[in-house]
């Protein structure tokens, strides 16, 4: 049984957490765009109608796969030059602080788009930016996420003035919504995107982080470039499962599997979707995968290691027998879930973009931009200030970053999955696989499924309504136990499943406000 089904088209889909950012995604398809053509213009759609998850002043990471070639866009910004552990420490910092202007880096968002549009796309960029720049000019209705996370975090919101200016006013539901400033914002970039990094959009976003007691100069924005990277892969169950690279944490996920299969593949053929057996073989994941992320993942320029070798047998294996000697180890991870937004795009070739974007935390640092309405992000709150941390504060440094995105090809068919979660992703993504490969799921069926996720650094196990868990577990792996009613806000999910033809569908959560789109390129009406 499942409470939503799927939509599916031969033409094309689009799945986002916004109505009209996934209108307006399947719009451009029918426009003859593609797959890339399309997740720009859903990308900055959600930039506007859900700033507080995924705005223009956040970072945007994609899995891109075009014909049998899949890509990753990096759009993680680094910190600031000016900013390091010493800088901190002169401040009285002991350790990052969760928001305020000195979380702030570099927002990677606009130029990962351009780049991925530069290499893949089809349609005209000032076209797809001008659609959305239009939506901020008109107005549209406040999604009932925006208007809630305006309410809960007003006094984060009121100690900014451009926070104030921009959000205080969205306190009730589908009420209408205008951002002129970013509306602007967009026309700049509709003519050169680089406006966003060297034009008038940098100058102002610089100078207003810095009086707010910031350090993000001119040049931090000036010499940033998004890249386009090879993914991370691991054969699986016979499929190819594609990760993206450090500085995320899709190494994670990948870890997780490769455990699985070589350590506690006989258990899990044992066991229920929903049997305790499960839980305990979570459990048994999680523990090492996230000692192996806080000990080797940052920024790839800082790593000790290959980034592409992090799924190395005698890598795997040495992690297992360290976490065998250890009774406790240092888990970086905060308790935070659903800060992001996620869509997926395919189209009519078999082309698909998993697409995911954040500020980190709603509303990120806190500070907005005023004159282009601007949310910034306080992605920097993710770096240690140990010295002897993998992750620690270094200038123009990315972060290890929580975004992620999953594409699985089995051949017959390929799966583009991804979710919001923060530090739990990896789990979820294990999770929705399971489903699918091990428990023979629908895609729907895998992403409705009553969940279970470990917070590893406070000992704290949620589970949804349906999970079969026993008291023993708490005492057994040291979680605290917590029963969520189901459906529970555990990460907001998506998945596209690509069969020949080729056939498109794509299912949406019911744990948020997710919409799918099918794309229909023969329809009779004017174009």
């Amino acid at each position: 049984m499942v409470y939503k089904y799927p939509q599916s088209s031969t033409d094309g889909v689009v799945i986002s957490e916004n109505g009209i950012a996934s209108l307006l995604g399947s719009m451009i398809l029918n426009e003859g765009g593609n797959a890339v053509d399309a997740a720009v213009v859903t990308s900055l759609t959600l930039g506007i109608t859900l700033p507080h998850l995924g705005g223009l002043g956040g970072d945007f990471f994609a899995l891109v796969k075009i014909g049998s070639e899949v890509v990753f866009i990096d759009g993680s910004g680094p910190s600031p030059a000016d900013l390091s552990i010493a800088y901190m420490a002169r401040k009285g910092y002991k350790q990052m602080p969760s928001r305020g202007p000195l979380t702030i880096t570099v927002p990677g968002m606009i130029d990962s788009l351009y780049s991925m549009w530069k290499k893949f796309g089809k349609l005209e960029w000032g076209h797809l930016v001008e659609v959305v720049s239009k939506l901020a000019k008109k107005g549209f209705p406040a999604p009932y996420s925006l208007a809630t996370a305006t309410r809960r975090n007003h006094d984060i919101l009121s100690m900014d003035p451009g926070s104030a200016y921009t959000f205080l006013g969205i306190s009730r539901p589908y009420t209408l919504v205008k951002f002129e400033g970013a509306s602007k914002a967009l026309n700049l970039i509709a003519e050169d995107h680089r406006s966003y990094y060297e034009g008038d959009i940098a100058e102002k976003i610089s100078s207003y982080v810095r009086e707010r007691g910031g350090v993000l100069g001119a040049e931090d924005l000036a010499s940033y470039k998004a890249s386009i990277v090879n993914p991370l892969k691991l054969e699986y169950e016979n499929c190819t499962i594609y990760e993206g690279p450090p500085p995320t944490q899709g190494a994670t996920t990948l870890f997780m599997l490769k455990v699985l299969s070589s350590y506690y593949r006989e258990i899990l053929e044992q066991t229920g979707p929903n049997s305790y057996e499960r839980v305990e073989l979570l459990a048994k994941l999680v523990q090492p995968a996230y000692l192996f992320r806080d000990r080797h993942i940052t920024d790839p320029s800082f790593m000790k290691i290959d980034p592409y070798g992090l799924l190395d047998d005698k890598l795997v294996e040495a992690t297992m027998e360290e976490l065998s000697r250890l009774r406790s180890q240092t888990i970086t991870s905060r308790r935070d879930i659903g800060d992001t937004t996620f869509f997926v795009v395919g189209d009519k070739n078999g082309n698909l973009v998993a697409g995911i974007q954040s500020l980190y935390n709603h509303f990120g640092s806190g500070l907005t931009e005023p004159n282009y309405q601007i949310p910034l992000n306080n992605r920097g709150s993710d770096f240690s200030l140990d010295h002897n941390h993998i992750n620690r504060l270094e200038p123009r440094k990315r972060t290890l970053h929580t975004l992620s995105a999953m594409i699985v090809d089995c051949s017959e068919k390929v799966y583009a999955i991804g979710t919001s979660g923060g530090h739990y992703r990896p789990q979820l993504h294990w999770w929705f696989l399971t489903n699918i490969l091990h428990y023979s799921m629908s895609i729907q069926e895998a992403i409705e499924y009553p969940r279970v996720l470990l917070d590893v650094r406070s000992k704290i196990a949620v589970y949804e309504e349906g999970i079969s868990v026993r008291e023993d577990f708490e005492v057994k792996y040291g979680y605290k136990l917590q029963q969520l009613k189901y459906p529970s806000r555990t990460g907001v999910a998506s998945i596209i499943e690509l069969s020949p033809g080729p056939i498109l569908v794509g299912g949406t959560d019911i744990r948020g406000e997710g919409v799918s789109i099918p794309a229909y390129l023969d329809h009779p009406l004017e174009r």
